[in-house]
């Protein structure tokens, strides 16, 4: 993720000696928008490898985060490849690092994907499976996924057709699945021989429709670079999500995927937390203006 906050090494070293580890060496992650995060070699007491992330929070506050970090901790409690939150040698999960709040979390193995093939997209989709078994009850403190959508940053054309989408997304009963709804490839990781190793990154997640989850999936890891769908890894990702015992409604997938698209337009039309940012920083919003075109014409007459 981008890098907002600097850290230098002696204050990332004096952190870590609170969780009774030495820093060997610190990158700043570059992928991502919203938040200053480090991947870290560390070593243990007894001078065991012990690679760790820090992520420092440029937009949440400590009350916000808490339902976040107890659902990381539920979830890898449940088995999901998931990095639950460390606790400091004091028992202290959320920290704050230049006066921000920060947690430090397990490096889980693997690397991102972004050229994925069939298989990967069939992992994605079992994961999901998965997680919408999950217990909703961890997530009900988590914000309204709906709330977030709204069109005034869009021109005159353009919010028509929004409007039209989310008048008929406001007719579907609100889910009460738990969803990660932010799983792109930047949130996934594989190892070498390309297996699903782990799934970062829940601070978008929230309770909806199961069709919500799978078309923020869709509409990263089974579309062309110019936005258009792919249907082979399309096909492959709804198989792994029926194959691992989940199913869905197609015509509320379909909308879905509109509206999906639609809310990462509006979120990227924002623009970075800072524009002091040393990496990637905000990503390009004609991506999913793109991706929103598609979809908008697929559902056809509303």
């Amino acid at each position: 993720m981008s890098v907002y906050t600097r850290l230098d090494n002696s204050e990332l070293a004096s952190l870590l000696a609170a969780y009774d580890l030495r820093l060997d060496t610190a990158e700043a992650a570059r992928h991502g928008i919203e938040n200053s995060t480090w991947l870290i070699d560390a070593r243990d007491g007894l001078d065991r490898p012990r690679p760790v992330v820090l992520t420092v929070f440029e937009r949440f506050d400590a009350d916000t985060l808490t339902p976040y970090l107890d659902l990381l901790t539920a979830l890898s409690e449940g088995g999901l490849p998931v990095p639950a939150p460390l606790a400091d040698r004091a028992g202290t999960v959320l920290r704050r690092v230049a006066d921000k709040p920060a947690v430090l979390v397990p490096r889980l193995p693997g690397a991102h994907c972004f050229q994925p093939e069939a298989e990967h997209c069939r992992q994605v989709g079992a994961l999901l499976a998965d997680l919408h078994r999950q217990p909703a009850e961890p997530a009900r403190a988590l914000p309204d996924e709906r709330e977030r959508l709204g069109v005034c940053r869009l021109g005159d054309g353009d919010r028509r057709h929004a409007e039209q989408v989310l008048a008929h997304w406001r007719d579907i009963e609100p889910g009460d699945t738990l969803i990660h709804a932010d799983l792109f490839r930047d949130n996934a990781l594989f190892d070498r021989q390309g297996r699903l190793t782990g799934v970062l990154d829940f601070y978008n997640a929230c309770l909806e429709r199961p069709e919500y989850d799978l078309a923020v999936a869709l509409n990263d890891w089974a579309v062309a670079a110019e936005g258009r769908p792919v249907p082979r890894r399309e096909a492959a990702l709804l198989a792994g999500y029926r194959d691992a015992g989940s199913d869905w409604d197609t015509a509320v997938l379909n909308l879905a995927m509109a509206v999906a698209a639609l809310r990462f337009w509006l979120s990227r039309l924002i623009g970075p937390v800072s524009g002091d940012a040393q990496g990637q920083g905000s990503k390009d919003p004609a991506e999913f203006a793109r991706i929103f075109g598609y979809r908008f014409d697929a559902l056809g007459e509303l």
